[in-house]
Formats: structure tokens, sequence, C-alpha cells
């Protein structure tokens, strides 16, 4: 039986435009090819190509900036670890769960693998700036109507999520208002006074990247 004690899950959340895909291709960059990005939405705009029944509601759903059922979004990190085998690698979850009950599965699925207890990284940025980010970006998809939508699941259903983490001493909060540089920095110091010598310094990355 594989030893998984030692591979870690980063959950990175934050409003939509808070930069958290930004940060969690910077934990990425530093994990190398030991880690693995299970990236919710770029898997649910996958998932959604094919038209089907439940892809048809899933699409309007999208559209709308409405939050997808537990059970959707759950569907996508849990293909990747039943499917994929990505248990066997440090795990960088991108905008999951959304859910406070999707956390609790989320917890359980990580223990019965015998991994450590997911580490949540939370980039926070107001409901003012994510949305000028958002606004400035020019994707189909961030509409006026869907990015309200958004903002408004996040604060009723995502930041409970983010008290779930704070409350069980996981939570790792980060001002996401500022350069991109300076809140990896911030993050990249968290990690290493968490985690000590398992979090790999940048020293080591070149070295091992020789």
């Amino acid at each position: 039986m594989r030893n998984l004690s030692k591979k870690f899950t980063f959950i990175v959340l934050g409003r939509s435009g808070s930069g958290k895909g930004t940060q969690a291709h910077y934990i990425l960059t530093r994990l190398g090819e030991s880690s693995r990005h299970i990236e919710t939405g770029r898997f649910l705009r996958e998932i959604i190509e094919e038209p089907n029944p439940t892809t048809d509601i899933a699409r309007r759903i999208m559209k709308e900036g409405r939050l997808f059922p537990g059970w959707f979004g759950a569907y996508t990190w849990l293909r990747q670890l039943i499917e994929r085998g990505y248990a066997e690698f440090h795990l960088v979850v991108d905008g999951s769960p959304r859910r406070v009950n999707e956390a609790m599965l989320m917890d359980e699925v990580i223990e019965w693998h015998k991994r450590p207890a997911p580490l949540c990284i939370y980039v926070d940025v107001s409901e003012q700036e994510a949305t000028r980010r958002l606004l400035g970006r020019g994707r189909n998809d961030d509409n006026a109507a869907a990015i309200r939508h958004r903002m408004a699941f996040f604060k009723e259903d995502m930041l409970p999520v983010v008290d779930y983490y704070k409350k069980k001493g996981s939570l790792i909060r980060v001002n996401g208002a500022r350069p991109i540089e300076e809140v990896w920095h911030e993050i990249d110091a968290a990690l290493k006074a968490r985690l000590g010598t398992l979090w790999p310094s940048q020293s080591t990355q070149k070295k091992s990247s020789k």
C-alpha cells in the first residue's frame, strides 16, 4: 500500500476574480511534477461541452453565474482521484469546495486516503475589486448579472467554507488586493512557516530542475 502521509492538499479559495487561479499556479510550479491541479471551473466547462439532459441544465447555471449543486462540484474532483489516480500527488484544488458539506466530504475522502488534512489558502479581495477585475477580463460568462450572482453565492455559501477551515485551524488568509508577486510571497512564507522543510524552498526547486 502506498504511503500518502506526506502528500498535501492545498485548497485555494476566493471570490471569482480574486486571482486564486494565478496563485494556484505558483504553488503548482513550486511543487513541480509531484503535484496535480484540480481546477473546478475549467473541469465544469469541459464537462458541459457534451450535450445531454444534465449538461443542458448545467450550461444554464454557468451562463447565469449561479452555484452548481454540491454533488456536481464534488464530481469534478472525485473524478480526478478515482479515474486519474491524482491521490498519489500533492493536490492544488482551485475553486472547491463551494459549500460546507462539500468541504466535509473532501475531508472524509482525504482522510480515507490517509493523507494530511487539507490546508485552505483564502485569497481575500473585496466584492468591488473582484467585480472590477472580472469586467475587465472580457470572458463571455463575465456579464454583469452573472457576476452579481457569483458574488452573492460566494457570500452566502463559500464564506462559511472559509470559516469552516478557520475553525479547524487550517486557514491561511492573504490580502489578494496587492500585486500578484506580493500575494505569492505571503503565501510562500505562510506555507514555509506551517510546513517547515516539507515545503520546498526556491533553491530546492532550482536544484531539482537541473
